[in-house]
């Protein structure tokens, strides 16, 4: 084998040890314990990747969306696409299937209930790419859900929710903050009569988000399973997604058939991908690595999508660059300075 590869191998390093869980249910079971660790310039890389695929998967589902005619139901196929795939290696590893149902077995005892509920926020973001990025564009939609992670992380930190450590609200975060949210009234054009209402949507998603982060992180770690909290996420969205749908719209008429192009239908895959992909680094680099990570992929890959292949009619001028820095200015304030 070449140097550099073997090299490369080396560098993952895959530890496998038997590990027992009691979950005080009739007995305890035995796991079997992947953990990798990779270099941390792959594991911010990959961060950077996932924060991109975030606005390619709002680039994806608003065009499923226009194809449809209908965004609700679009967010519906995304992640029921999503949940499909990411519970295809429960049907080949024997151990995440154990993992599995000593969970389910454990859920509402030693496994809260709220732990599998980040989907509902999974569920809503998803639903908004639909129904507003196609009106306003993928990086005005980015800039807004950025702005609404930095209020969340400010508000989880400030509080010590989801039982993390409780932090003290600063000056500099909660300026940071507020410089954010002037940087997404700036790249709106200031047509705040035009898009305000829109723009609501994609902030209260970018809001619960930040709270999934930190509840698929909990649950990740209680499972002893990036898999078991990723397929909770989609299971808990999707039921969500099909609970609206039927409320506001009912049984979807698919009687003049679904799009073909089938690049339309990825949108799940991306986001069971960023799901996995930001689960597994946190436990490398860190809440504040991550962070940065995934804000920088996410506003690149928007400007980028916009620039080339715009899914709106977009106008960059001036302001829309100028709000685009304060918005990652303002954002990484309130992560750096935890």
């Amino acid at each position: 084998m070449a140097w550099p590869l073997k090299q490369f191998y080396n560098s993952i390093a895959t530890t496998i040890h038997w590990q027992l869980q009691d979950f005080r249910i009739n007995e305890p079971k035995a796991l079997i314990t992947v953990q990798l660790t990779m270099p941390r310039p792959l594991a911010i890389s990959l961060s950077v990747i996932a924060g991109a695929l975030i606005a390619v998967q709002s680039r994806v589902n608003g065009e499923l969306a226009i194809a449809l005619q209908d965004g609700l139901f679009a967010a519906l196929l995304s992640f029921g696409i999503g949940t499909a795939l990411v519970a295809l290696p429960f049907f080949v590893s024997r151990s995440e299937r154990i993992k599995l149902l000593v969970s389910t077995k454990a859920l509402g005892r030693q496994l809260p209930i709220w732990m599998t509920l980040g989907g509902f926020f999974g569920g809503f973001f998803v639903m908004t790419q639909g129904l507003v990025a196609p009106e306003i564009g993928v990086t005005l939609f980015t800039l807004a859900i950025v702005s609404g992670q930095a209020a969340a992380a400010l508000m989880v930190d400030s509080f010590g929710m989801l039982g993390l450590a409780k932090r003290k609200l600063s000056m500099a975060r909660l300026a940071g903050a507020g410089i954010a949210i002037i940087g997404l009234v700036l790249s709106s054009g200031l047509g705040v009569q035009a898009v305000s209402g829109l723009i609501v949507l994609p902030f209260l998603a970018g809001f619960g988000s930040g709270f999934q982060q930190a509840i698929n992180g909990r649950l990740a770690t209680k499972t002893d399973s990036v898999l078991i909290s990723t397929l909770l996420n989609f299971v808990t969205g999707t039921a969500l997604i099909a609970v609206v749908v039927l409320a506001f719209q009912g049984v979807p008429d698919l009687s003049n058939g679904l799009p073909t192009n089938p690049v339309l239908y990825l949108g799940g895959l991306v986001g069971g991908i960023f799901i996995f992909i930001q689960v597994t680094v946190v436990r490398q680099i860190g809440v504040l690595a991550l962070g940065l990570s995934l804000l920088l992929g996410q506003v690149i890959a928007s400007l980028v999508l916009d620039l080339i292949a715009p899914i709106t009619a977009s106008s960059f001028g001036l302001l829309t660059y100028l709000g685009v820095v304060l918005v990652v200015f303002g954002a990484s304030m309130v992560v750096i300075k935890r």
